[in-house]
């Protein structure tokens, strides 16, 4: 019974002092049995196949996780891209708006700011032309020779779609109030709170390409843009008559 609970209680520590004080042990079980070796690597093998099975059964999650990094970092990047792409659009913006003021300023009458209107609108915004219309039906005195464009009210809400702001292609009734033709305009209407006959006055603004302007572009800038015409036209109109 002392035999067996001895030979139980051997470890890898006692077998390997044993085989280091005996070297000659180990030829001895060679010579005895030659295919000990072949047996040893082939046992070492099928502890590798059964490591192998079960560590197949393992989930890494080591590339989904470095495939996610990857994807979060080039989202954050779009991002990032797209509020810097954000940000230089709203400052360009503003400095139109600010080129566009200053021109309107500048000018001393109605015909002058027009003139700014027709002329530096297009290069300060980038586009195809730009004008002012108004109602027909208003009386403003001798329309054409300020500059403005007069067409009949009803064309006006046509091109318009009954709406203040006109944003897409032109349709038949806008092509029409057109100087020369365009791939996509804007259509606003000056601020009604402002005194009359403002409001029967609208700012065209003809785009370049079908995407220049379309009904999901901001409208921000364009309003803003018909406030400062209509606050620059009404001082304008108060110059010419006092009255008024």
């Amino acid at each position: 019974m002392a035999d067996e609970n001895s030979t139980k209680n051997i470890t890898i520590a006692d077998i390997a002092t044993f085989l280091t004080t005996n070297p000659g042990s180990i030829n001895n079980m060679l010579s005895a049995n030659p295919n000990l070796s072949t047996l040893f690597l082939a046992a070492v093998g099928d502890h590798v196949q059964y490591d192998h099975k079960i560590n197949s059964k393992v989930v890494d999650l080591i590339p989904a996780l470095a495939a996610k990094a990857r994807l979060d970092a080039r989202k954050i990047k779009q991002e990032n891209e797209s509020l810097l792409h954000v940000a230089t659009e709203n400052m360009l913006g503003w400095t139109q708006l600010h080129h566009a003021t200053l021109g309107l300023l500048a000018s001393t009458d109605l015909p002058g700011m027009c003139l700014v209107i027709k002329n530096e609108f297009p290069k300060i915004f980038d586009l195809n032309h730009c004008q002012l219309i108004v109602e027909e039906e208003v009386a403003m005195g001798n329309v054409t020779d300020i500059g403005l464009n007069p067409y009949p009210a009803a064309q006006i809400d046509s091109a318009t779609n009954n709406s203040n702001l006109y944003l897409g292609l032109p349709n038949d009734a806008a092509q029409k109030l057109l100087i020369k033709p365009v791939q996509s305009l804007a259509i606003i209407r000056l601020p009604d709170r402002l005194p009359d006959p403002i409001s029967q006055v609208a700012l065209v603004l003809g785009g370049k390409t079908a995407n220049s302007f379309h009904p999901n572009l901001g409208s921000d800038l364009l309003v803003l843009i018909a406030e400062v015409v209509g606050v620059t036209l009404a001082a304008r109109l108060e110059l010419q008559d006092p009255k008024q």
